[in-house]
């Protein structure tokens, strides 16, 4: 059986790019159609003509016109009125993010030979013998809208006037989604992101509320105490209702432009969105992206419904419906999954020197989230923003916050004012990226 061609765009080393010395004006009259024979063809003709008019010789006009109505004739029949081949393109793989591998069928019913068109980053694509078909496989090292076609079919005539490749069929989009990561291979991270009362809280033979009794926190309200609790403990005694059978997450991901696109460090990704216009990205909120999705699978897979949000409390994707069951929250975490394929980055909501960082939406979601777990990935912050949400710890205790940055070591006085908070935090260098994270 013969080997299915595969294209890594991350691979440079294997393709040479060539680029067309063709001027624009003739492509775009397909005049470029023409080979130096039928240039020649042409040329001559034309210069017979010439001669013609000049010396007065009907000969040489005779064979002055064949030689241009030749090689027009040429290019008419092979260009213009050609067959239509009908193209077939198949996406095999469903649903894929960066790092794995596309399959796809190429295929045409007309005989015809058929040089893909995949996007530049791959090179020059698979060609195609018609009738029949070929699959071919994709790695993809970006997200994104990717567009694949239209293929171009190789056109030829008997003489050797026309040689060349023009559109046909259409083109096929194929959605890319934020890669997932191995959480396993981070330091810090696995299955400690799952501990004590996030699993505690997991049961379906539960009651829709579990009513336990627990010693009063600072910061609890007075409306929770349970005075009989108390009265025989001889100390306050809060009433504690887990939502059991829907427990919930919170992802929040920081999505300003400036936080992730601010130094010279930080470089430019271009995110392909196939016919619209381009997204900016860096590696740094690349890296993120993929870790909000991992964690968001992780927490998922164990039966979390999540709700995903950016520093303003807009979500990120709809919440889904929550049912509690495990079906369910992995419904709901491959809604945002395909959504990453589009996710932007935004326009500042406010001056990063502010000294809250949170909107006040997403500070409501927070205080309704204080036994429920909170994963925070952030790219900047202030001293004045990390002692401000430092503050946030005498509500909210189940914290798990990770920073992406370019130099950790500058975040000394950030880290000092986080240490208290009791919160799992997790400083993460940009410089790994995604492969190093994963053990690549």
């Amino acid at each position: 059986m013969e080997k299915i061609p595969r294209y890594d765009s991350t691979d440079t080393l294997s393709w040479v790019r060539s680029e067309s010395s063709t001027p624009v004006a003739l492509r775009q009259l397909a005049l470029d159609l023409f080979t130096v024979r039928g240039w020649c063809t042409l040329g001559a003709g034309a210069l017979l003509v010439f001669c013609a008019f000049l010396f007065g010789r009907h000969e040489l006009m005779a064979v002055g016109v064949c030689l241009v109505v030749l090689a027009i004739l040429s290019w008419v029949l092979t260009s213009k009125l050609r067959g239509s081949t009908q193209i077939q393109r198949e996406l095999v793989s469903a649903e894929p993010s960066v790092g794995d591998v596309v399959r796809i069928r190429l295929g045409a019913t007309d005989p015809a030979l058929i040089q893909e068109k995949l996007p530049e980053e791959f090179g020059r694509g698979p060609v195609l013998n018609a009738p029949g078909s070929c699959d071919y496989e994709l790695l993809f090292g970006t997200r994104g809208i990717h567009q694949i076609g239209p293929a171009q079919q190789i056109i030829t005539d008997s003489l050797g006037l026309i040689r060349g490749m023009v559109d046909v069929g259409d083109s096929l989009n194929v959605p890319v989604r934020s890669r997932l990561i191995d959480l396993q291979r981070i330091a810090n991270l696995g299955e400690q992101v799952l501990v004590g009362e996030a699993r505690a809280s997991q049961s379906s033979t539960a009651d829709y509320y579990d009513v336990a009794i627990r010693d009063y926190q600072q910061g609890d309200s007075i409306r929770q105490v349970h005075w009989k609790a108390s009265a025989r403990q001889g100390k306050l005694m809060v009433r504690q209702e887990n939502h059991v059978a829907t427990a919930r997450a919170l992802l929040i991901l920081d999505t300003q432009a400036e936080h992730w696109c601010r130094t010279g460090a930080d470089l430019h990704l271009v995110i392909p969105q196939g016919t619209q216009e381009d997204l900016a990205s860096s590696p740094r909120f690349e890296t993120a992206l993929s870790l909000v999705s991992a964690l968001g699978l992780r927490f998922a897979g164990n039966g979390f419904d999540l709700s995903f949000r950016d520093l303003s409390g807009t979500p990120l994707v709809s919440d889904g419906i929550a049912s509690g069951s495990q079906e369910s929250a992995l419904s709901n975490f491959d809604t945002f999954h395909a959504a990453t394929a589009t996710l932007a980055l935004t326009p500042n909501i406010q001056s990063s020197q502010g000294t809250e960082l949170l909107g006040s939406e997403l500070y409501k979601d927070l205080l309704d989230s204080r036994d429920e777990p909170v994963i925070m990935v952030l790219g900047e912050l202030t001293v004045t923003q990390a002692r401000w949400l430092a503050g946030l710890a005498r509500t909210v205790r189940r914290v798990d916050l990770y920073f992406i940055l370019t130099h950790p070591e500058r975040y000394e006085a950030v880290q000092q004012e986080l240490s208290r908070t009791g919160w799992n935090i997790h400083w993460l260098p940009a410089t790994s990226g995604v492969r190093q994270m994963r053990g690549e």
